[in-house]
């Protein structure tokens, strides 16, 4: 692709997304606006209509829609949560097994204790291995304290290890290295040009951009991404395709709310 096209498209999706940014009402070209409950922080949007067909997408640790352009060669919208980054926090185990802890069995009890222990492999920043291994200090001693029957404490062991969970939620800075496009990690990384990308606020919240080229047999095509983290919640919007059908990506991404939780209806 020319510097001059690629500057065009790059222009050509600034400015979609500008003119749409103070738009209130239904996309033209858009469904009606859904919300998807991938992860336990919710995401809305106005899924494209027309040529483009919808299909699950749950891959790369990721949980998510692709919409594919009939006879478009290959050309794709993708919105998607990464499922595998959000397992990692253990609030929901930790507050599942607080809440039954009373009505656990010994067996049940101490299989529920090792499946909330936090993961400490690979961790994505220090705060986050401080967290682990807080969380699972305070799980050792909920333990030994049920096993010695001091059931006492198992209370107390518990509630600092949800507390240990609460104090930590990943942040785009720290989980950007894992999520955006690195050639090097590619199947065929003399297929990827890396393009313009930045630091910007989209749907209300910091994200970070890239505007990046896939060279195919058939021609080069746009690749777009864009990268949020939400209550901790890491999210994807993507783009596969020609300067011509950018505009739709657009809209969707124009469309694009995080509702609180409680506000969330699938």
């Amino acid at each position: 692709m020319s510097r001059f096209a690629y500057g065009r498209a790059a222009a050509l999706l600034a400015l979609a997304l500008a003119c749409g940014a103070g738009c209130g009402t239904k996309p033209e070209g858009a469904e009606r606006a859904e919300t998807f409950h991938w992860v336990a922080q919710p995401i809305t949007f106005s899924p494209p209509s027309g040529p483009w067909e919808r299909q699950g997408d749950n891959g790369g640790g990721t949980l998510g829609v692709r919409f594919i352009l009939r006879g478009g060669g290959g050309q794709c919208i993708t919105v998607a949560a990464y499922r595998l980054l959000a397992e990692r926090n253990r609030r929901e185990a930790l507050e599942k097994l607080i809440s039954r802890r009373d009505s656990l069995s010994r067996r049940e009890f101490l299989d529920c204790v090792s499946l909330a222990r936090a993961r400490t492999d690979d961790p994505v920043s220090e705060r986050e291995a401080a967290a682990a291994r807080d969380i699972n200090a305070a799980l050792d001693r909920a333990m030994t304290d049920y096993l010695s029957d001091s059931r006492g404490f198992v209370a107390s062991d518990l509630d600092a290890a949800l507390g240990a969970a609460k104090s930590y939620e990943p942040t785009l800075d720290e989980l950007l290295p894992r999520i955006r496009l690195v050639p090097e990690h590619q199947q065929e990384p003399a297929r990827w040009r890396i393009g313009y990308e930045r630091d910007t606020v989209l749907a209300g919240h910091p994200a970070f951009a890239s505007d990046d080229t896939l060279i195919t047999p058939e021609r080069p095509l746009l690749y777009r991404e864009i990268f949020w983290v939400v209550h901790g919640c890491a999210f994807k919007a993507g783009y596969q395709g020609t300067p011509a059908n950018l505009r739709a990506f657009a809209r969707l991404v124009n469309s694009i709310t995080f509702p609180e939780e409680a506000d969330a209806t699938p």
